[in-house]
């Protein structure tokens, strides 16, 4: 049987590993897009998510030398060196594959599906850790990515005229 600190670290190799799936995507979609208030969504969420590498990366590095859980809050910016390279091998990589002839919409689709993966993700980490700390950790990427799809959301809603827009944030969708 698996040590509960060995089952927490693999929990964050496939944590990290999506968040950098996802900030790649958003930073290769931010090229790609034409429409300027979608260019600029994207970029946002790539920082965003390099930011939750940042968190995650610095609990495995805890953990993995032997130390406890953090806060997110406590975790600076740029502490700590991020790998930029896999964690996983390329056959267990959870790589998000995107048609380059699709269009902008369907961009804006993908990224609302990674964002529900990546919240049923963090609420099952949650549910199966027992740790309050690592429990408060999974808990705000659930409400990290749940603001994410509602960025995606309103920007999908606001291009295919089917519902209400937030032009201008008038309040923050991130927790931190």
């Amino acid at each position: 049987m698996a040590s509960a600190r060995g089952e927490h670290i693999e929990i964050l190799r496939n944590a990290v590993e999506m968040e950098f799936d996802g900030e790649r995507f958003f930073s290769e979609m931010a090229q790609w897009a034409r429409y300027p208030s979608t260019k600029d969504m994207f970029a946002a969420l790539a920082r965003q998510e390099q930011r939750h590498i940042e968190v995650l990366n610095e609990q495995l590095l805890r953990l993995q030398s032997g130390g406890d859980w953090t806060s997110p809050a406590s975790v600076r910016s740029g502490k700590n060196p991020i790998p930029n390279a896999s964690v996983f091998s390329e056959e267990g990589r959870q790589g998000i594959v995107f048609d380059p002839n699709a269009g902008e919409l369907e961009a804006i689709k993908l990224g609302m599906e990674v964002e529900r993966r990546s919240m049923e993700y963090y609420r099952r980490a949650g549910a199966e850790v027992k740790s309050t700390k690592a429990r408060a950790v999974f808990n705000w990427l659930v409400g990290e990515e749940a603001g994410h799809l509602t960025i995606l959301t309103a920007e999908y809603d606001h291009r295919s005229r089917s519902g209400f827009y937030f032009d201008t944030p008038e309040f923050s969708l991130e927790v931190m």
